[in-house]
């Protein structure tokens, strides 16, 4: 019982701070805008990373939650919990989601200006209504480039060896002509993609995967 009482006094927090005037409905930097509605799923999530570090706190960085490119919910990112009111289909918003919809997390970066795909090493939870499904860590890379095993993201240059802050066909053409096909080149410190300790022809096919993705 007192667990229930805490859970609804918890909740009612949140539903006010969802309506505050000072949080607003529109984060000034990405222009993301959330309608009210009495459907809502809340996630909540610990640990926010980009490349590598910790996401920046005190209205900086910026969490969004999406579903078919629907922005459903954001909150800034908090120093230990962040908390992401969401809303869902109340029977007139077919662009909202249902129970046991999938959806998908973004980051915007303040620092470089940028928005990024958010990662788990973990499931990430459905959205559901009335519930509160905790995220442990979010991660994101530089590029949207894949997370390791183990949630960090490897070193930039890795698949950006000619260094000129876009991944396309010129890396490939780089690490080919100036590693893979030259006999008397120095070792690269860059372009090892599977961390295997060589530069050769199954990092350039990864790295062909990715651009192709992209």
């Amino acid at each position: 019982m007192i667990n229930l009482i805490k859970s609804t006094v918890y909740f009612s927090l949140l539903l006010s701070t969802l309506f505050s005037n000072e949080r607003g409905w529109t984060h000034p930097e990405t222009g993301w805008e959330v309608i009210s509605g009495t459907h809502m799923c809340v996630f909540i999530t610990y640990d926010i990373y980009i490349d590598n570090e910790f996401a920046e706190d005190s209205q900086n960085d910026a969490i969004g939650v999406f579903f078919n490119n629907q922005c459903i919910g954001w909150a800034y990112v908090a120093s230990s919990i962040t908390i992401i009111p969401t809303i869902g289909n109340d029977g007139d918003n077919p662009q909202f989601p249902t129970d046991g919809d999938e959806v998908t997390f973004h980051v915007y970066d303040d620092s470089e200006n940028i928005i990024l795909e958010m990662q788990s090493i973990e499931e990430l939870p459905l959205w559901q209504i009335n519930t509160m499904p905790n995220i442990n860590e979010l991660f994101a890379c530089s590029y949207n480039l894949p997370i390791q095993d183990d949630g960090s993201c490897l070193e930039s240059c890795h698949y950006d060896p000619n260094q000129d802050n876009n991944i396309d066909i010129f890396d490939i053409i780089f690490l080919l002509f100036n590693y893979i096909l030259c006999i008397d080149c120095n070792e690269s410190d860059c372009g090892d993609i599977n961390s295997d300790g060589l530069v050769n022809i199954q990092d350039l096919t990864i790295l062909l995967d990715i651009i192709l993705e992209d």
